[in-house]
């Protein structure tokens, strides 16, 4: 079973989704879609390309990645 710290797995979340994953004997799973993330040598491998099955929303392009906004009081114009 992979083994990740308490306080990381609360604030981990699905890239594509932003569901909460759980921890299982073989990965990270995404508690909305079940698609499953590898843990190699305790550390989460979240990208979209090496889910298992591939995340259904990845495939049809039907998410997007929109950055957070900058900090208060930091320099971004």
């Amino acid at each position: 079973m992979a083994v990740l710290d308490e306080k990381l797995l609360a604030i981990l979340a699905c890239p594509v989704c932003k569901a909460p994953l759980r921890l299982d004997e073989q990965g990270l799973v995404c508690t909305r879609t079940l698609v499953r993330y590898p843990v190699e040598e305790g550390i989460p491998i979240l990208l979209a390309d090496k889910a298992v099955p591939p995340h259904p929303e990845a495939e049809k392009g039907t998410f997007s990645f929109t950055a957070p906004p900058p900090a208060p009081g930091s320099q971004e114009s």
